[in-house]
């Protein structure tokens, strides 16, 4: 009775530190988000859901499919380095010691129809990441559970297949609906003295439009929420004596708006100017269950919807090779009430460059992003008392997470 007691709180303290922030991971937009689904993208600062021209535009609005006449090709890879910091006021300043360097996939192939139909499907990878903060980094954890809650790895792996359907309702306008297949391949939310690790997979929607007027173009995309249902295994620590325990929750990816207007000012130059709204607030309450739906523990995030500004332009420097500029600023979702150390998110702002070079029967892509994020200075006064340790001071400190992007792609028509 007494062991059984002891492995219960235990368990309970263990999953309540993982935060059950079920997504973990830091990204380079707002939460845990990864907006850069193609290296125009990533040039452009995501400013592109207006641009009718480039073929890495249409993984941000496939109502632009309706504006190409011809098959295409899109694809890229995108290295991001990613090192967040923390220096705790209880425990010991350190660097994240997980993997720092990561390579992001992105494709887009497009058949152009009949009857003004045009076919597309997207695979790309819009959440993820990681971070892992060695033992003793939060001090306060200490002090329950022998640092049994002390947060340790969280990682997600995923990728989102999108099929997408265009249709060309005049010479001027376009609408697109899709399918987001977001499948979990992996996702792992240990603490110091045991392990989380779960996966899952389930489908959304997607619907875009477009509006060409002369030298100006309005689109807009909205992608839904996405509920998984997250199955996985709760792993004690050693010497306890008892067998993995499953475990499932359910998590709900945000929805997005994006919306923007594209002016061409000159047959060489445009610009584009986007307002995106991601619906953070779905991310409230996570519960995990056990195997009967018996509630394990629960986890309050309460983050709010955030606002971001992108500004993007492109020019012909001649007649094979374009110049790409893009500036970003991006809120965060995460409020001082429920900070976690697994997301240390702020405010940020993004700056990229890139550029194309026409080979003939192919395009050469490349970019570079800046993210610069602001600092988090994380000065709680609840205590920690060994349950919920989101807002709390045993996350207390000063927490840094610039990153960077280098991407490399190619685009044809044919």
């Amino acid at each position: 009775m007494g062991a059984h007691y002891h492995y219960s709180r235990l368990s309970r303290a263990v999953l309540l530190g993982t935060g059950l922030t079920l997504i973990g991971s830091h990204a380079l937009a707002s939460g845990f988000r990864i907006p850069e689904v193609s290296t125009v993208g990533t040039a452009t600062s995501n400013a592109l859901v207006a641009n009718t021209r480039e073929t890495g535009a249409l993984a941000y609005n496939p109502a632009a499919m309706s504006f190409h006449d011809a098959n295409a090709i899109n694809a890229g890879l995108t290295r991001i380095t990613y090192e967040p910091s923390v220096d705790p006021d209880n425990g010991t300043a350190t660097g994240s010691t997980g993997e720092d360097v990561f390579l992001i996939p992105n494709a887009y192939f497009m058949v152009d129809g009949h009857d003004n139909l045009s076919f597309g499907l997207a695979i790309n990878v819009p959440f993820g990441l990681e971070t892992k903060w060695p033992a003793g980094t939060f001090a306060g954890f200490s002090d329950i559970g022998a640092g049994a809650a002390e947060p340790e790895l969280s990682r997600i792996k995923m990728f989102n297949i999108n099929p997408n359907i265009a249709w060309k309702i005049d010479e001027t306008s376009s609408f697109a609906v899709g399918l987001d297949y977001y499948d979990l391949d992996e996702l792992v939310f240990n603490t110091h003295g045991a392990e989380l690790k779960g996966r899952g997979g389930d489908l959304g929607w997607n619907i875009a439009y477009q509006k060409k007027l002369d030298k100006l173009t309005f689109g807009a995309s909205y992608r839904s929420a996405v509920e998984v249902d997250v199955s996985g295994v709760f792993i004690a620590p050693p010497g306890f004596g008892f067998p993995p325990m499953a475990a499932r929750a359910t998590l709900e990816f945000p929805d997005m708006l994006q919306a923007g207007v594209h002016y061409q000012v000159t047959d060489s130059f445009g610009v584009e100017l986007d307002v995106e709204r991601t619906g953070w607030s779905s991310f409230d309450t996570i519960k995990v269950v056990n195997s009967n739906g018996d509630e394990l523990t629960s986890s309050t995030n309460d983050w709010d919807d955030t606002w971001a500004y992108r500004l993007g332009a492109i020019y012909q420097m001649n007649a094979k090779t374009r110049l790409m500029f893009g500036y970003a600023a991006d809120e965060t979702p995460q409020p001082d009430e429920h900070f976690s150390a697994r997301v240390p998110d702020n405010d940020r702002q993004l700056y990229s460059l890139g550029m194309t070079h026409d080979f003939g029967n192919w395009n050469l892509e490349l970019a570079y992003m800046l993210v610069d994020v602001d600092d988090r200075e994380v000065n709680s006064s609840d205590p920690y008392a060994g349950t919920e340790a989101n807002g709390t001071d045993a996350y207390n400190g000063t927490y840094q997470s610039d990153s960077d992007l280098i991407s490399v792609g190619m685009s044809m028509e044919f």
